[in-house]
């Protein structure tokens, strides 16, 4: 039997699990890494012994230098695809897929992929509905541009980051200095630094989260969540609850129709998505892309609910292209098996976790599904202020609504000094 192999740049967040699903396929897995050192937050996730190799470039390599590493290291392999596996490994996978010759996004649009502000410029360009933005280094800069518009309120953020990492939104001219001021010049929690930031007008709709998967310009939806926040203080908002939509609610296909064209306006022709879009009184807009998959989110939960997963998905589109386009034709809109809710902790104490003792009350509630992400022992508890200080997340999955509901009551009835045991920094 011919060997299989593939590679995943930057196999970290949810990216990590794509080796285990490719296994099952039996395809070898190369990692390629973009950097020699891998972002802190995904280290302690990184496990070296699941992949058949691992490729790191020398910490003295240029962008364009390591483009070139990762090719000669892999000329002469017979590879099936190369895929991205989290938010930073986008650019490479991108290079690479295209100058081996295999299914690619293609390089002419990478950059926007990551750029929030290029990612808005290509959906004008293309004709599809964008936020209105500014792109400086400049506090006043932005100031300016906020009071030509006539914005009340705007949102600033980083250029390109993840995981709702330092989003500020800004109704003073006194709150926009603040933004600019923590944000630029600080190193993302991908490794980059901020050397600008980009100002938004804040589009007021309901949130949505929706995951897709293409293949050679087709694309399918494979789930939609409604995206609940609350307001924080000294930062943006953060997410507090996600609820899975069916897949045959309207508002799925409109959101369906506004995501296929903007995928295309960034040409995302093959793999996996994952967006941000919020529906206002003009309709969908998008607030954030990433040509991957979704981080932080339970495959086990999801599979429940929907008897799938963004990672099972995208690993079948890659090993099996014809049964999946075959299935995902016949298949149309995906279809909800049980209502699913995910709820993030939110923390408003600090302290040093030793251990769980709400937990086991958690897994007792009917509708438990799952948890994950959950603050490890020894590690600090912080108030939370975006999704990287999010202390914890819980899936409940149920076809019985009130028992749902109640058990979402019951849960954000806890205390994170009742769900987490702590102690004062410094004191173990």
């Amino acid at each position: 039997m011919k060997e299989r192999n593939c590679v995943i740049v930057d196999a970290y967040s949810t990216g990590r699990y794509l080796p285990e699903e490719f296994k099952r396929y039996g395809i070898r897995t190369v990692h390629a890494m973009s950097n020699a050192r891998i972002p802190p937050i995904f280290q302690s996730h990184f496990n070296i012994d699941i992949y058949d190799e691992v490729i790191r470039p020398d910490e003295r390599m240029t962008k364009e230098e390591i483009v070139e590493f990762h090719l000669e290291a892999l000329q002469g392999r017979e590879l099936e695809f190369i895929i991205a596996g989290c938010e930073s490994g986008v650019e490479l996978a991108d290079s690479l897929s295209e100058r081996l010759g295999l299914p690619s996004n293609g390089t002419a649009l990478s950059a926007a992929r990551r750029d929030k502000s290029r990612l808005a410029d290509a959906l004008t360009s293309a004709g599809v509905r964008s936020i209105r933005q500014v792109v400086s280094d400049d506090a006043e800069d932005v100031i300016n541009w906020m009071r030509q518009q006539r914005y009340d309120e705007i949102v600033i953020k980083p250029l390109n980051s993840a995981g709702t990492e330092d989003v500020f939104f800004c109704a003073t001219e006194a709150d926009v200095r603040r933004a600019v001021h923590v944000i630029v010049g600080k190193a993302n929690c991908l490794g980059a630094m901020n050397r600008f930031v980009l100002g938004q007008e804040k589009i007021n709709g309901k949130q949505y989260t929706v995951n897709a998967v293409s293949i050679n310009g087709e694309t399918f939806v494979t789930e939609v969540w409604t995206y609940d926040t609350v307001a924080i203080k000294g930062a943006a908002s953060v997410c507090a609850l996600e609820q899975l939509l069916g897949g045959e609610e309207p508002v799925v296909q409109e959101l369906s129709d506004y995501l296929v064209p903007a995928l295309r306006a960034l040409e995302i022709v093959n793999g996996p998505a994952h967006a941000e879009i919020i529906v206002d009184h003009k309709g969908p807009v998008l607030v954030d892309l990433g040509a991957r998959l979704q981080g932080t989110m339970s495959a086990k939960a999801r599979t429940m609910a929907l008897g799938h997963n963004h990672i099972t998905l995208t690993a079948w589109r890659y090993a099996d292209p014809i049964g999946f386009t075959d299935h995902m034709r016949r298949r149309g809109p995906y279809t909800r098996l049980a209502h699913a809710l995910c709820v993030s902790l939110i923390s408003n104490m600090d302290g040093v976790v030793g251990g769980y003792p709400g937990l086991d009350a958690i897994r007792k509630l009917p509708s438990f599904a799952d948890s994950i992400a959950f603050v490890p022992i020894g590690q600090n508890l912080v108030p939370t202020t975006d999704l990287a200080s999010t202390p914890g997340i819980v899936y409940l999955v149920s076809n019985n609504l009130t028992e749902l509901d109640e058990d979402y009551r019951n849960l954000r009835a806890m205390r994170m000094d009742e769900v987490f045991g702590l102690t004062a920094q410094g004191q173990k």
